[in-house]
Parts: structure tokens; C-alpha cells; sequence
């Protein structure tokens, strides 16, 4: 390889265009984390050179390049290796400088940035060899419309019909920055900080370029620079490496891309958005990516080695055809896509509206098998009954408060024995009954119905568990006589007996007595169980918070139009508190059974 250190200037002010191949993400550059700060390392050169203070280069990082052959008379193409979002985003950057210049009747500055964005080739029979630099296939449009507006106001037009792209949100951001940096055009001070930024832009932004030859392993290189800090998503380097295969094998790049990867990049903000699970916060795609090696190599994978582990699952595979392997992951992917479309209203929805709220992704893995196998229209009430079983063993877990930790290994347990097995119904259930021990196993009714009525229900429940077991009993108690209502974030959880209880609710024994004593330990003991909490909105839960019984009550029956509050009877106490719960438990046990058999 060869390596040199380049301006900004010896990089554009060549007529050859520098291409991103088929297989690189698509441009995530943003404010906060990229455009900002290169914006202030240029403004800070230039407000030196303003007062004539010596700058010295500032290196901007490095971009890898491999030679494409072309045929004679042809343009001269590169492929961009590393350092496609720097390079677009200075095309950008220069254009909105060009427009700016045009703008401001700046013609000969307009002129000199015009070349630096432009090739100039009147012979080529190809509107792309226009452009300096050519960006992934799904930015390809969007890029050449902003290059081409040619004014700003074309391309915030742009911007607004095109919401999800950052590229003309990029062009905006630089063009607002040059154009408050410059100031009042026609201005001795205006023409003076045009040519310091003209400057800073041609001798100060220096660049690695890294030029590669015929033997270098472009693949090889491009992993290396991600492992040295190159922020690419694990997923990044799996695409890489797959059309690097499928290259090997000689096959249609462009047709695999659209067939099974387009829809990744189209999708941005669906596959990228970083969403959390537990204590971790990371693209949905990478977690679809640690989810999907788990149900194939019947293993944990850490998540920093999603792409070694992926890349030795691959070279470990009998049939080792890349399109097979493209196939088998868009398969999965629209799978684990489903897990969040399936209606509110349906049974599938409830089940992963419930799963997240108890944060148990290590299930994930088995869903994804089990949703390619089961939901298909003969299998479907399986499928269901399934469902609740999981639910069942998870929900009555987490209302006798035990352990989450080992369930990675519970559930990769159960994959193991699936493959040895039939994937159905009556294996899943036998493997979750056989489990034994605290960390694994499947509370039966003695055992739930100990926890439901003892348990400090409010104070043990982590966030969203609480609200989402008090829906369920709400839902199980609708009838074909009362409205069906749905349920927002406006429903909190209500002490019906106060947590300050002193005022308004006081103990039949005299203060400082050991009858008092007594009475107070159980009536603390009381306050957190599951009989004594409600549901009720926002507005309506401080403003009755503390009250008397005869206070409150008519006001919850006034407001509220929950069956869970229907039913409250005229006076409350520790004795009403234990005949609630177990009122409650009878709907607990219809909703999630324990198997019978």
C-alpha cells in the first residue's frame, strides 16, 4: 500500500470520482457527534489566520482507496474503502460554500469551489462521473439532488420531502455556519474571511490516504481499521464482509443488494435506532445480529465480538453460498421486525407488549425460531398457547421476585434441546416443568399465591412490571357488558390506604403503646401489596392521594372508569387489603395458568 498525507485540495482538485461500494452503510453523520466538531476545528484555523497567527495543518483522519480498473478513456474510479462519511461530508461542505458564493455574486470563488466539487467531463456519457465523490447506493439519489439544487432554498426543499436523510441536513448546517461566520457580504471584513476559509479548506484539512495495491486485502484492511476505532456497527462489518464474499464468488452485487439488504439501509431509522434492552442502549440491527448468532450457534455471544463471531458461524457453515446466507438473514430479520407489528389488539401483540415491559430480550432467540415454524395458519393456535406458557413461567417469576440473571442460559438450554427435539408445545413445557431451582424454575399456584399476598408488591416491582400486571387484571375483568378501554401513560399507581397515612387514617390503638406498635408494623406491612394498589390517572391520583376513605372512594368511582375500581367496597382496611388480593389472585391464575398436566 501506499500512504500519503493530502490536502483537501490534491484530493478533489483531481478529475476521477471516488466511489462507495454497494456494501457501505449509508451516511449517519450528525450534528452533535461530527458536523459541529469539524466545523469548529475549521472556524478555529480560520479566526487565526484572521489576526495572522500561524496555523499548522490540522489532520482530519485518513481514507483508504482502491484503484478500479477502467478502460481507456474512461474516468478514473477509486473505491472508497474508509472514509466515506468524511469524504461526502466535505463534498457537501464545499457545495454550500460554492452556492453561498453564488449567492453573494462571489463569481471567482464560486469558480475555484465549483471545481472542487465538479468534474468536468463533456464527453462522458455518465451523469455520475460528475460528482467527485459517489456515496452508497442508498444515498445516491438524495446526494445528487442536493449537488445539483445549486441554491439553498432548493435544498431545504429537499430536506423537508426527505426527512430521514442527513444529507441535505448536513449542506443546511455548514451553509448557516459559513454564512454567520462570513457576515455582511460586499464587506471589506466579508472578502477577508472568505479567503481565510478559502484557504483553510485548500492547505489546512489534511487527510491520510492510504492508496491500496493489487496484492493488499481491501476486506482485511477494512476490519483492521474498525477494530482500531473506525465506528462502524457490528452489522456494518457483517454487510462488508458478505458482498466481499459475494464478490469472491462472482456474483450480482447490485441484484443481492436490492433482494436482501436494501430494505436495512431504507429502514435507517428502524435498524438504527438505538433502543435499549436491560442495561444497554444499541442499534436495533446489532441487536437483531446478537440475537440471530445466538439461535444459530445454540450460544451466548458477547456483544463486542458480534462480527468475529458471525464471520467464524459463516466459514463454519456446510453450505457456505452467500446468497444462502443473505436469504436465511433477511428471513430472520423480518422476523424479529414482526415481533413489533403485530396489532395491540391481538394476542401476539399483548404477549411483546408484555415481554417488554418485563425486559426479557433473552427470550428473543427461541421467538424467532418459533415464529418461523409456528406462525404460519395451521400452527397458529400452538403458536398462541405457546406464548402464554412463556409469559406464565416469566410473569409468575417476576410476582415471586426471582432471579432474571440466568435466563441466557435457561433459554439457550431449551434451544439445545429444541434441536434435538420437535419444536413444539408439549417439549418447551416439559423443559420449563423440569427446571428446579430458584434461578430456572416455573412457580407453581402454592408458591404464587404465598408471594401475591405477602409480597411488598409497589416497592419490589421494577419500573413497568407493577402497571403492566394491574392491566392484565384490568383486561381479565372486561365483560361483554362493560366497554373494552385502552391504556396510556397516563395511568400511575395508586396506594388506596396512603403511604402517609397518619392524618386521615388513624389506628384504633393509642400512640405509643405495644398495641399501637403492633397495629402500625402491620398496617406498614400492608401498604405495598398488591390488594392495596390501584390504578388511576395522572391528574387524578394527587389529588386524592392522602384523603379519608369516604373522601376518596367516591371520587375514584366518580373519575375513574376502570373495573378494577368498580368494586371497592365502603370501607377500606389491612383486613379489605388481604380479601382484595386474594380476589385478585383468582384473575392472576386465569390469565397465567400453571400447566395442569
Amino acid at each position: 500500500m501506499k500512504v500519503n498525507r493530502l490536502t483537501l485540495n490534491d484530493i478533489f482538485d483531481r478529475t476521477e470520482r471516488l466511489d462507495a461500494p454497494i456494501f457501505q452503510r449509508p451516511y449517519v453523520w450528525n450534528e452533535d457527534k461530527n458536523w459541529e466538531p469539524l466545523w469548529e476545528s475549521i472556524k478555529n484555523i480560520c479566526d487565526k489566520k484572521l489576526v495572522n497567527v500561524t496555523t499548522r495543518p490540522h489532520f482530519i483522519g485518513t481514507i483508504v482507496l482502491e484503484q478500479i480498473h477502467t478502460t481507456t478513456g474512461k474516468l478514473n474510479i477509486r473505491q472508497i474503502i474508509d472514509g466515506q462519511q468524511r469524504l461526502t461530508t466535505f463534498q457537501l461542505a464545499l457545495a454550500a460554500l460554492r452556492d453561498l458564493c453564488v449567492k453573494q455574486n462571489e463569481k471567482r470563488y464560486a469558480e475555484t469551489f465549483e471545481k472542487l466539487t465538479t468534474n468536468s467531463v463533456p464527453l462522458s456519457e455518465s451523469d455520475e462521473d460528475t460528482f467527485k465523490v459517489w456515496p452508497t447506493n442508498i444515498d445516491r439519489d438524495i446526494y445528487k439532488k442536493v449537488m445539483s439544487a445549486r441554491t439553498p432554498n432548493g435544498v431545504r426543499r429537499i430536506e423537508e420531502e426527505n426527512g430521514e436523510s442527513r444529507i441535505p441536513s448536513a449542506y443546511i448546517y455548514f451553509l448557516e455556519r459559513f454564512d454567520d461566520w462570513l457576515g455582511t457580504a460586499g464587506t471589506e471584513e466579508f472578502q477577508k474571511r472568505l479567503q481565510c476559509l478559502y484557504f483553510t479548506f485548500r492547505d489546512n484539512l489534511h487527510l491520510v490516504v492510504i492508496d491500496l495495491e493489487q496484492d493488499d486485502d481491501a476486506q482485511e484492511i477494512f476490519e483492521t481499521l474498525n477494530a482500531l476505532g473506525t465506528p462502524l456497527l457490528p452489522a456494518d462489518l457483517v454487510k462488508n464482509y458478505l458482498f466481499h464474499l459475494a464478490g469472491i464468488q462472482k456474483l450480482n452485487v447490485e441484484d443481492l443488494y436490492k433482494k436482501y439488504w436494501s430494505s436495512f439501509d431504507s429502514e435507517n431509522n428502524y435498524w438504527r435506532k438505538e433502543t435499549r434492552q436491560g442495561r444497554f442502549k444499541r442499534p436495533r440491527l446489532d441487536y437483531f445480529l446478537g440475537h440471530y448468532l445466538t439461535l444459530m450457534m445454540v450460544d451466548e455471544v458477547p456483544a463486542t465480538q458480534l462480527f468475529s463471531a458471525y464471520r467464524d458461524y459463516v466459514q463454519g457453515c456446510e453450505d457456505k453460498g452467500v446468497e444462502k446466507q443473505m436469504e436465511k438473514f433477511r428471513e430472520y430479520a423480518e422476523i424479529y421486525k414482526s415481533f413489533e407489528e403485530f396489532t395491540p389488539e391481538s394476542r401476539e401483540g399483548l404477549f411483546f407488549e408484555r415481554l417488554d415491559c418485563m425486559d426479557t430480550s433473552t427470550l428473543h432467540p427461541v421467538l424467532l425460531e418459533l415464529l418461523r415454524i409456528k406462525n404460519v395458519k395451521d400452527q397458529k393456535q400452538e403458536l398462541l398457547s405457546i406464548l402464554l406458557d412463556f409469559e406464565s413461567f416469566l410473569v409468575r417469576r417476576t410476582i415471586c421476585e426471582l432471579t432474571t440473571k440466568n435466563y441466557n442460559k435457561l433459554f439457550i438450554g431449551l434451544l439445545k434441546e429444541l434441536r434435538e427435539k420437535e419444536f413444539n408445545q408439549k417439549n418447551i413445557r416439559e423443559y420449563l416443568l423440569n427446571q428446579k431451582t430458584d434461578i430456572s424454575r416455573w412457580p407453581d399456584d402454592e408458591e404464587l399465591l404465598k408471594a401475591w399476598k405477602n409480597n411488598e408488591f409497589y416497592k419490589r416491582q421494577k419500573r413497568g412490571r407493577g402497571p403492566m400486571i394491574l392491566k392484565a387484571l384490568e383486561a381479565e375483568l372486561h365483560t361483554k357488558k362493560t366497554e373494552r378501554l385502552k391504556y396510556d401513560d397516563d395511568l400511575t399507581i395508586e396506594h388506596l390506604l396512603p403511604e402517609k397515612w397518619e392524618k386521615h387514617w388513624p389506628l384504633k390503638a393509642q400512640e405509643k403503646t405495644p398495641e399501637y406498635k403492633e397495629q402500625e408494623e402491620i398496617r406498614e406491612s400492608h401498604l405495598h401489596r398488591v390488594g392495596n394498589l390501584t390504578l388511576l390517572t395522572k391528574v387524578l391520583n394527587p389529588s386524592i392521594s392522602n384523603g379519608p376513605w369516604d373522601k376518596k372512594l367516591p371520587e375514584i368511582l366518580k373519575h375513574s372508569a376502570l373495573n378494577l375500581n368498580r368494586l371497592l367496597p365502603k370501607k377500606w382496611d389491612e383486613a379489605a387489603i388481604d380479601s382484595r388480593s386474594e380476589d385478585l389472585f383468582k384473575l392472576v391464575i386465569k390469565i397465567w395458568p400453571y400447566p395442569k398436566d
